[in-house]
């Protein structure tokens, strides 16, 4: 019964191992979201503002209509540059983002620039 116990025991340190391996590294995302987290607005249309919050949450507010706003979920890969954010409603936007200080540039999948924000 020992040594049966001695198997389970080996049994599950190697799977735990092998788990635990497999792991991402959550200081990466750490890094990622503290990197993009604040308040952006368009250059040019500042009525436009995402709050996006280091716990990967975020919230769009439209200034010229309060009643117009949703909060929306978000992943960045630092290391890809892509950041996807995900609405309660299914929609997904998937942009490929540079942070350079207070200016984010997003471009298509080409490498064109589509806009830039700035942190406000």
């Amino acid at each position: 019964m020992r040594s049966f116990k001695s198997v389970l025991f080996v049994i599950f340190v190697a799977a735990l191992t092998v788990n635990l391996a497999g792991c991402k590294d959550d200081d990466d995302d750490k890094a990622a979201f503290e990197k993009i987290a604040g308040t952006w607005s368009y250059e040019g249309d500042p009525d436009d503002k995402y709050v996006f919050n280091a716990d990967g949450t975020g919230i769009y507010k439209d200034a010229t209509d309060e009643m117009f706003y949703y909060t929306f979920s978000f992943s960045c890969d630092e290391e890809t540059g892509i950041l996807k954010m995900r609405r309660p409603d299914g929609i997904v936007a998937q942009l490929h983002v540079t942070i350079d200080g207070n200016r984010m540039y997003m471009r298509d999948a080409d490498g064109s620039i589509l806009s830039s924000m700035v942190r406000i």
